[in-house]
């Protein structure tokens, strides 16, 4: 009996052995990404459009074992960042619902919109995928909204605005008003893609109104073409800002002279009954009070995203 229990014994460990060497890249790439690589997870280098600016309701980090739900999104944050299109972190082993909470953040397309805001344009999503493994792994892998050639076109552009409307001697509120007119003048906003939006359609358009593209290099605009479009001139100008938005409408908020002030590029073009392109300032740099005062209701915000303004 004992001689037949060895016999079982050598053949399983024979056969685990066999199991090893032929499954071994398998194995070891199973070892390196869920327990060699938990153990030295850091932070993801930075590209040319990273901001080290934090904000109160998300901070850059370097700590990628999140602990809790803000570790989540500070991590999400870092990432989105950071420029990269893929990128994982892990839970902490005493962190019992993280994947939980990762499942609950991953549905929530309006909180992660709001961390996509406040990143530069160029290091924004379209889509924004998140896996995870009973390991403690999560994946954030990105869909970019611009590609390399929208970069470069539209930085050229920028620089040609930049020399033609800018002077060392202005101030930054002057500089920002002299690419608020600029952008305004040489756009109008895209009707007709609104229309299309409107009723469930968004597959064809002709111009890229929603992009930075829209009002630099097309002259066409939505909401989300203007604030991109402005904020790459703040990120430029070494301004912290970021996007502040609704269900409806997207804008940017401004840090300056110590106060954070709102520039809502859309409402200072408004559409006119004879197609004329009006410019105005009723929307620029102004405080909450003033901006609630002016509109309720396609200027409301969520207080618990945008701290700044409590």
């Amino acid at each position: 009996m004992k001689h037949y229990k060895f016999h079982i014994s050598t053949i399983m460990l024979l056969i685990l052995l066999v199991i090893c060497i032929f499954y071994r890249t398998e194995i070891v790439t199973f070892v390196m990404e869920n327990v060699t690589e938990y153990t030295k997870v850091n932070k993801p280098d930075d590209n040319k459009y990273t901001k080290s600016f934090d904000f109160s309701f998300v901070q850059n980090t370097n700590d990628f074992h999140v602990k809790d739900k803000q570790g989540i999104l500070n991590a999400i944050y870092t990432i989105l960042n950071s420029g990269k299109d893929s990128y994982s972190f892990y839970c902490s082993k005493d962190y019992d619902n993280c994947l939980n909470d990762l499942k609950e953040i991953s549905k929530d397309q309006i909180l992660l919109s709001v961390i996509n805001n406040m990143v530069s344009p160029y290091n924004s999503y379209q889509k924004l995928y998140v896996t995870t493994n009973t390991y403690g792994k999560a994946t954030i892998t990105l869909d970019k909204l611009y590609s390399a050639e929208d970069i470069q076109n539209i930085n050229t552009k920028l620089e040609e605005i930049k020399c033609e409307v800018i002077k060392d001697s202005m101030t930054d509120e002057e500089k920002i008003k002299a690419f608020h007119d600029y952008i305004i003048n040489h756009s109008v906003y895209d009707e007709e893609r609104a229309a299309q939006i409107e009723k469930g359609d968004d597959t064809n358009y002709k111009y890229n109104s929603h992009k930075a593209n829209g009002p630099l290099l097309e002259g066409k605009a939505l909401c989300s073409g203007y604030s991109d479009a402005m904020k790459l001139i703040l990120d430029d100008l070494g301004i912290k800002n970021y996007k502040i938005s609704n269900i409806n409408h997207i804008w940017n908020l401004v840090y300056l002279n110590g106060k954070w002030l709102h520039l809502d590029l859309t409402w200072d073009d408004p559409v006119t009954s004879d197609k004329s392109n009006m410019l105005l300032h009723k929307f620029f740099l102004i405080d909450t009070n003033k901006l609630l005062s002016l509109d309720t209701t396609n200027h409301d915000f969520n207080n618990e995203y945008y701290l700044e303004l409590k």
